[in-house]
C-alpha cells in the first residue's frame, strides 16, 4: 500500500472540506438571507410563490381601481365621486380590512397625468397619493400600484402616439412617462405599503392589432417585440431606483396574440387565427420575461367556454383554463398574478341577441331577478381560481363610487351594501385558497 505524505493528506482533507462543507455553509447563508429578507415586511418571491414576513403568501382579493381617483377628487373639490369621495374611499378600505383582505390593486395615476404635470395642482395630486397609502397602512392593506405609464391618453395631448411613446426614447411622451415613474418610485420606494409596482395596464392588447401596417383607428400601434422592450426598459428604470419591490406588467392578452405577432412578421395569413395553448403561452411569456411576476387579466365570458378560447389538438376551439396558465407560469418559474378577473353582466338587447341565445342562463345584473344566475356564474369563476391556485388574484372590482356607475344595471362592482352574498362568496373562496396553500388564513 502506498503511503500518503502528511502535507498531501492535509491538502486532500482541505479539498474535501471545500467540496462538501462550503456548499452547505453557503446554502445556510442564502437561507438566512432569504429568511431575513422575508421578515422585513416587503412582499418577495421564491420561484413561483410569494413570501411575506417569512411565510408563503396567497390571496384572492379585489381591485379598488378608483381609490386614488376618489381621493384626488376630494383634494381638488371635484364631484365625479359624489359629495363625500374621501369618506366613501375609506369605507371601502375598512370593509376590506374587516373581511380580512391584505392586498388590493389600485390605479396610481390620473388618466393622462394632466394634474401631476400641472405644477399648480401637483401638491394636491401628491397629497391624495400620500393619503391613499396612509389609509392603506391604517387598514393593514398593501397595494399593487399600477403606474399607468404605457397608455395612449398620455401621448395624444403632446401630439404624439402610442408607438412614439414606446419606441422613441427622445419623444416628449416617453420623457413624460419616465419622469412620472421615476418620481413615484423615488417617493415611495421605502414604503412596505407597496406590494408590487405595475408599470402599465393592458398594453399587450395593443400589440400588432393594426395589420402589417400596424395602424389601428388611425394610430400606429406597437409590435409584440416593442411591447417587450418597453416592459424591459420600465422594469430596468424601476430597479435602478428600487431593488426591494417586485415588478409586474399589468398585461392582458388575446386568444390570437401569437397569430397577430406572426401576421405582422409576414409568417402567417391568419391574422386573427386562434392560438394553441403553446402559442398564446409563448406570446404572453415573452412579454413577462423582463419582470418578476407573470401578469394576466381574464373575464368569464360565456357559459360554454368560460374564459378565452384557444385551438385544441383536434382543430376545434377549447377553453383556456386558469389551471393551464398555472402550468405555463410554473414552467417560467414566476408567480401567477391575475390582476383582473370577474364575470360581467350583459344587457338584454338587440346588440347582444346572439350572446343571450347561446347563454340563456346568464345575468343582466348582479342585483335583481338575475341574482341567482349571477351567483352561479361567479361560483364557476371561483372554482377555476381554486383549481389553479394563482399566487395572487384581484377580482374586478370592489365598490365603484363613480357617479356614472350608480344607476347602471350592468355595473361591474361588488360591495357589502349592494351585493353582500357575492362578496362573502369571494371571502370564502379566499379562505379556502389560503388554507389549501398556506395552511392558515388571514380571513376573519
Amino acid at each position: 500500500m502506498q503511503t500518503v505524505p502528511h502535507n498531501t493528506m492535509k491538502s486532500q482533507l482541505f479539498a474535501l472540506t471545500i467540496v462538501f462543507v462550503l456548499p452547505f455553509l453557503l446554502l445556510c447563508q442564502v437561507e438566512a438571507q432569504v429568511n431575513e429578507a422575508g421578515d422585513d415586511g416587503f412582499l418577495e418571491r421564491q420561484g413561483y410563490e410569494f413570501i411575506l414576513n417569512g411565510k408563503p403568501f396567497y390571496e384572492l382579493s379585489f381591485n379598488k381601481f378608483d381609490l386614488f381617483w376618489q381621493l384626488l377628487d376630494a383634494e381638488l373639490g371635484r364631484t365625479g365621486y359624489g359629495d363625500h369621495p374621501a369618506e366613501t374611499a375609506e369605507q371601502a378600505l375598512k370593509d376590506l380590512h374587516d373581511l380580512g383582505f391584505k392586498t388590493i390593486r389600485v390605479f396610481g395615476f390620473s388618466w393622462n397625468l394632466t394634474e401631476y404635470f400641472d405644477l399648480a395642482k401637483r401638491p394636491k395630486y401628491l397629497a391624495a397619493m400620500d393619503r391613499m397609502l396612509d389609509l392603506c397602512d391604517k387598514y393593514d392593506i398593501r397595494v399593487v400600484f399600477s403606474l399607468g405609464v404605457g397608455h395612449d391618453p398620455i401621448a395624444k395631448p403632446l401630439d404624439e402616439n402610442l408607438r412614439d411613446m414606446l419606441t422613441r426614447h427622445d419623444s416628449k411622451s416617453r420623457k413624460r412617462v419616465e419622469e412620472y415613474l421615476t418620481a413615484m418610485v423615488i417617493r415611495y420606494k421605502d414604503r412596505k405599503t407597496i406590494a408590487i409596482w405595475e408599470h402599465t395596464n393592458e398594453l399587450m392588447l395593443m400589440a400588432d392589432i393594426g395589420g402589417r401596417e400596424r395602424i389601428w383607428m388611425g394610430q400606429p400601434v406597437p409590435t409584440l417585440n416593442e411591447v417587450v422592450q418597453f416592459h424591459g426598459a420600465m422594469a430596468a428604470l424601476i430597479r435602478s431606483i428600487d431593488q426591494r419591490h417586485l415588478i409586474t406588467t399589468g398585461d392582458s392578452y388575446r386568444s390570437s396574440s401569437w397569430h397577430l405577432y406572426q401576421f405582422g412578421l409576414g409568417k402567417t395569413d391568419k391574422m386573427w387565427g386562434l392560438d394553441t395553448m403553446q402559442q398564446v403561452g409563448q406570446a404572453v411569456s415573452l412579454a413577462q420575461e423582463p419582470v418578476d411576476v407573470f401578469h394576466i387579466h381574464d373575464y368569464y365570458a360565456m357559459e360554454a367556454f368560460g374564459f378565452h378560447e384557444i385551438m385544441g389538438p383536434e382543430g376545434k376551439p377549447v377553453p383556456l383554463k386558469l389551471a393551464d396558465w398555472r402550468k405555463i407560469t410554473d414552467t417560467a418559474g414566476q408567480p401567477l398574478y391575475i390582476g383582473e378577473i370577474g364575470a360581467l353582466a350583459m344587457k338584454r338587447d338587440a346588440n347582444n341577441e346572439k350572446f343571450w341565445t347561446e347563454n340563456p342562463n346568464w345575468f343582466e345584473s348582479f342585483e335583481g331577478p338575475d341574482d341567482q344566475n349571477a351567483q352561479r356564474i361567479v361560483q364557476l369563476v371561483l372554482e377555476q381560481i381554486l383549481e389553479a391556485k394563482p399566487a395572487l388574484t384581484h377580482w374586478w372590482t370592489y365598490q365603484s363610487n363613480r357617479n356614472v356607475d350608480q344607476n347602471n344595471p350592468q355595473r361591474f362592482d361588488l360591495d357589502m351594501r349592494r351585493t353582500p352574498d357575492l362578496v362573502r362568496m369571494i371571502v370564502e373562496a379566499n379562505r379556502k385558497l389560503q388554507k389549501e396553500t398556506m395552511g392558515f388564513t388571514y380571513m376573519k
